[in-house]
């Protein structure tokens, strides 16, 4: 059987629905235009197709809630807990933790995950802004269709018949707000919640094409010409992918053809997840991305069933990735994603990770540990990432929802020849604040053990007055790294834990040796150390060359 498909947007009627979704919510009366009947047996059986973390798992069934950096111990209605965040409600609203309950598998993680379901329909019987927003709504439909076997398959008809009865009206509602609420990524992980309740509740199957007509639309406007995500945002790539995974998946579970646009999404992604790859199989670290499981995102792209390797330029993101011998560099050069899609950009403009086979080498410090608004300012700042900074601003303008004046604009070129790559690159993030370009060469022998570079700070306007300025040209050590300063301290030797040595020289600036973190795994920070180029700006330019070769044994 296919399913038939359109590309109809939500437009006016769409739009009339939501008005009325968004604003009448809260309005006495409200719940009852979301009925109350029985959708019947579930005309398709979802099957979870991602692994849990069983240690979380078995903290959950023991009342603690580790999400989005805070623990809560909270052993009933934890829907009201004190001290809560935003983020950690909205990941406890989003079920998808069932998935680490099942993982522990337990006759108590059963129980505890049926005990949840059952708690959340009694705490929530009325819309909230939080727990009923479109990208949280979506995320706990589909974590509960997903689990409904796992966790309701041995319940009583009297249990079973009351969830899905809250399903479906909860599918009500996101039909009215998927789509027109939350933006980017969240998006699709609301539409992805409709899709699946179109396609396993019966009275929602005639929802169906226009529900795919509004994740094309979007994935129309989100996936760029390279296969890049708009939001630019490697962990945010995958999650994207994922979800479109679980579509494809779902159509195929209900025997049904996956649309020809989502085959396309998944064949134009998969090549640039894993161009974010560094070779231990995690994810490079911009913005606001963690590392990541090796396994999982192989799983990922394994069911993408996409074949294509990474490739080499990914203009339209603003990314190159550069490879020779064992040596691999990430490059940002790119700009600022639009307003509304930028909650996830930082301050990295021309910063760089490298990596040799499975050892990282240089790295910037990934993402913060928690929803705490001062790691997320520390983790999004120049500072944070290997680039140069300026006085201590910003290559970008940042401010707790996104970016404000952006003026971080990259041009580069990438030359290639016999085997060695150059890359010329120019950003303006500091010309309004402070009059100085900064543009960064980068240079990769063919063997990959010679890497050469050259950071130059230029005037925009030699007309106008110029105080002194301090810069510091940072390079953040991945944990492990050893790193020891040599004489005059006009080099540094670095050995990674495998015993490979590396030295680093400059000309232009001295070199010190300073505490850094990392944050590469969500809720962990370790211990590392950085590498510190610095120095002062007059009235002229001010150029710094640096290399870094590899020591033969």
């Amino acid at each position: 059987m296919t399913a038939k498909h359109n590309s109809e947007t939500p437009g006016v009627g769409g739009a009339l629905r939501y008005q009325f979704a968004r604003f009448g919510a809260g309005l006495p009366g409200y719940g009852a235009s979301l009925g109350d009947d029985d959708p019947g047996p579930l005309a398709l059986a979802l099957t979870p197709l991602w692994r849990g973390d069983i240690e979380r798992g078995a903290a959950i069934r023991d009342g603690v809630f580790p999400f989005a950096g805070q623990v809560i111990r909270q052993s009933s209605n934890p829907w009201s807990a004190a001290g809560a965040g935003d983020a950690w409600l909205a990941a406890l609203n989003g079920f998808s933790w069932l998935a680490d309950l099942a993982a522990e598998g337990g006759d108590a993680s059963r129980r505890r995950g049926i005990g949840l379901i059952m708690d959340w329909i009694d705490y929530n019987r009325d819309w909230a802004p939080l727990s009923w927003n479109a990208p949280v709504l979506g995320a706990r439909v589909s974590a509960w269709l997903s689990h409904f076997t796992v966790f309701l398959g041995g319940a009583d008809e009297m249990a079973q018949r009351r969830v899905r009865k809250n399903l479906l009206r909860q599918s009500r509602h996101l039909d009215r707000v998927a789509g027109l609420e939350g933006a980017g990524a969240a998006r699709v992980a609301a539409l992805k919640g409709l899709i699946h309740a179109c396609l396993c509740l019966t009275p929602m199957r005639k929802r169906l094409p226009q529900a795919w007509g509004r994740l094309s639309a979007e994935l129309g406007r989100q996936i760029l010409p390279d296969g890049g995500h708009i939001e630019r945002s490697p962990s945010v790539h995958l999650s994207v992918l994922r979800d479109l995974v679980e579509i494809k998946q779902a159509f195929l579970a209900a025997s049904l053809t996956p649309p020809a646009g989502l085959i396309a999404a998944l064949k134009s992604m998969a090549p640039m997840l894993r161009f974010y790859r560094h070779g231990d199989g995690g994810l490079a670290l911009f913005n606001d991305t963690a590392e990541g499981s090796a396994s999982d995102i192989d799983a990922v792209l394994g069911l993408c069933e996409a074949a294509g390797k990474a490739p080499a330029s990914a203009p339209n993101t603003g990314f190159e990735r550069v490879s020779a011998g064992r040596s691999l560099i990430l490059m940002d050069l790119g700009t600022a994603p639009p307003p509304g899609l930028d909650r996830h950009a930082h301050a990295g403009a021309l910063s760089f990770e490298f990596s040799i086979g499975k050892e990282r080498l240089i790295v910037n410090c990934g993402a913060a540990v928690s929803d705490d608004e001062n790691w997320r300012d520390a983790q999004r700042s120049t500072a944070a990432h290997s680039t140069l900074s300026l006085s201590l601003t910003n290559s970008s303008a940042l401010t707790r929802d996104g970016v404000g004046q952006r003026r971080s604009v990259v041009a580069y070129d990438r030359t290639e020849a016999d085997g060695a790559v150059l890359i010329d690159a120019v950003q303006d993030g500091f010309v309004g604040p402070l009059n100085f370009r900064h543009a960064r060469r980068l240079y990769l022998s063919a063997d990959g053990g010679d890497l050469r570079a050259e950071d130059r700070l230029e005037r925009a306007d030699p007309a106008l007055p110029v105080a002194p300025r301090r810069f510091e040209i940072r390079f953040h050590l991945f944990p492990g790294v050893q790193a020891s300063l040599l004489a005059n301290h006009g080099a540094a030797l670095l050995r990674t834990p495998s015993g490979a040595g590396w030295r680093f020289r400059s000309d232009g600036a001295a070199i010190r040796l300073e505490d850094s973190v990392y944050m590469g795994q969500r809720g962990e920070a370790r211990r590392s150390q950085q590498l510190v180029l610095s120095g002062e700006t007059r009235a002229e330019d001010k150029s710094v060359k640096w290399a870094l070769q590899r020591e033969s044994r």
